[in-house]
Formats: structure tokens, sequence, C-alpha cells
């Protein structure tokens, strides 16, 4: 009965940790995974994208490895994968400044759990313009914040993503994928969700999300997530669907730009050369305008949004290496 259940495979040794568990955060359940094999490791949280697109549902497929050298936190936040229902019962919780306070407390319950002084903070895509709130809200506890595919602002991104890809239909002579981007109408669109949907598929069609593998594994990866119940698997999109709906309003008013000029904690982003969902320009210049005692950029030639699927070597031994200058200082 573990589809109804929802597991996660145990480490064997004594010195793993293996956690998933609803916690009582913000005043609604949420759901922490925890995985590592030394719980003498450092502490990651990552903070998922979307809205709403859970990271946990991934884990089995692409934080092996990590696990090894960090002890992994996957967040679903309210809303989003296993704590949809509960995002959805409060919907008025959905707004930046309640996930970031979930964040706080989420930072504190790891602490706690794992006898950790700090932490490193990842975010990926959405997760970055939380993360970035996050790195800036509680620097005491954040080693170092790390942001996969940096976002600045939800329509600064979709813009300059739009034309690209219109640029590239009409190069190509693909009038039907230009006619359908006519269509929806340049961001915010006519209809967002409407829009973002058509947009998302074009952009997926064309390597901006997904450009060296097949990003049909990433989608199908749910039906094998142990983490994850057969409802919870159900009901995924809707925790999209949601999450959108009830934050994409404020996402679009949004930019790291006036929200967050500095910060007090080492900033690293990596960006894949190809991504046309966050366009990686725009995190360009936002990292030299940002002030932060350390920055780095760390590029991935051969991807786009998801760079640590596409070239995950690359992404272990970057990870690594930042987990061994941390210790150094």
């Amino acid at each position: 009965m573990s589809w109804l259940k929802g597991t996660t495979p145990p480490y064997a040794t004594a010195e793993g940790i293996t956690e998933l568990r609803k916690v009582r955060i913000g005043g609604v359940d949420q759901w922490i995974l925890i995985r590592g094999s030394k719980r003498s490791n450092p502490v990651l949280l990552f903070v998922h994208g979307g809205p709403g697109q859970s990271n946990m549902y991934l884990s089995h497929l692409l934080d092996g490895e990590l696990e090894k050298h960090y002890t992994v936190v996957n967040w679903d936040q309210r809303g989003a994968g296993k704590s949809y229902v509960s995002g959805k019962r409060n919907p008025s919780g959905m707004n930046l400044e309640q996930l970031v306070q979930d964040a706080g407390e989420v930072i504190s319950y790891i602490k706690d759990k794992l006898g950790a002084e700090k932490l490193f903070v990842m975010g990926h895509s959405f997760g970055t313009i939380l993360g970035m709130l996050i790195a800036h809200r509680y620097p005491a506890h954040v080693r170092a914040y790390i942001g996969i595919c940096q976002a600045v602002g939800l329509l600064d991104s979709l813009t300059a993503s739009y034309d690209w890809l219109l640029e590239q239909a009409e190069k190509q002579g693909d009038v039907k994928s230009a006619r359908e981007l006519k269509a929806v109408g340049p961001p915010p669109f006519r209809h967002f969700a409407k829009g973002l949907w058509k947009y998302s598929v074009i952009l997926q069609k064309y390597g901006g999300k997904v450009y060296s593998k097949k990003g049909w594994d990433l989608f199908k990866a749910i039906w094998s997530a142990p983490e994850y119940t057969l409802p919870d698997k159900l009901r995924y999109v809707r925790g999209v669907t949601f999450s959108v709906k009830h934050l994409h309003r404020e996402l679009l008013n949004h930019s790291l730009l006036q929200a967050v000029t500095k910060v007090e904690v080492p900033v690293v982003f990596m960006l894949g050369a190809h991504d046309q969902a966050t366009p990686s320009e725009l995190a360009v210049r936002y990292l030299e305008r940002l002030q932060a005692p350390s920055k780095e950029t760390v590029w991935f030639r051969q991807s786009a949004h998801v760079p640590h699927y596409e070239e995950p070597d690359k992404f272990l031994q970057e990870m690594i290496r930042l987990r061994d200058r941390s210790e150094r200082r």
C-alpha cells in the first residue's frame, strides 16, 4: 500500500538520515523531505520553482549523488505538491511574504532537527526569486545562496523570452507557432494561464527549457516518485494551477532589482547558456548590480533551464567545489 502512504528509501548506514514528514508551518501542514548519507555533511535547502512545481518528486531522479555530499532538504511549499491541500484551504496565504515567513520556519525546523548552525539555500527558476528573498531576510542562517537559472522578475523574463521565441519562429518559417504566439499576445498575455501554457509548449519545442536532453523524462518521473502517493501524483497539476493562479499577479509586479539590492551572504548563479525561460542575460545584469560579499557565475554550456538535469556531472562537481570552499572559509 506504499502508493497510499508515500515512503522514501532509507539509507542503510547509521550515519545517514531519511525523513519524510508533514510539519506545521505558517499555520498549515507542509511536507519536508530530508535525505543524506552523512548527518555531518552540510545542509542544502532546495527552494523549488513554478510557482507550485515541487522538486520533491524529482529527488529520486536528480539528488542521489548530491546526497553523498550534502544533506538535501526538499520542501513542498504551501499550495504545491504534497502541500497542495493545506494551501488550498488557506489561499490568502499564497503570497511572497507568507512564503518567506514559511521558509524561516522551515529553516528553524531543519536547524533543530539536524543541529546545523547554517545551511546552503539553493533556488531554481521561480524558486530563485524566493531564494534571494530568503537569503536577504535570514543571512545569519545561510552559508551561501545558489541560484539555478536565476530569475529577476516574472514579467521581464517572459517578455524577453517571448520576443526571442517569436523571432525564432519567424526566422524558421514556423507560421503555426508564430500565429499561436501572436494570438495569446505578448506577456502578460491576453489570458495569463492559457497564454503561459501555449508559450511554454512552444518554448520547449525550440530548446529554451531543455536543450541537450529530452524534457519528457522530467515529467514522467512523477509516476516513479516513491515520496508521492497516487493521490499526490494526481493532484500535482492542480497544485501548479492553484499556485500560478494565486501568485502570478504579485509576481508580475515584483522584481529583485528593487526588492533585493544587497545580501550579506556569498552568491553563486548557475546559468544555462541556452536558457530562455529565465533568460540568462537578465541574471548577469542583476548580479553586476547586486552587492554581496562574493559573487560568481557558473555557466552550463549544454543546458537551458535545467542544468542540474542536463549536465549532472558538472553540476555535482560544482556543488562539491562550493562545499569545499565554504568549509575552508
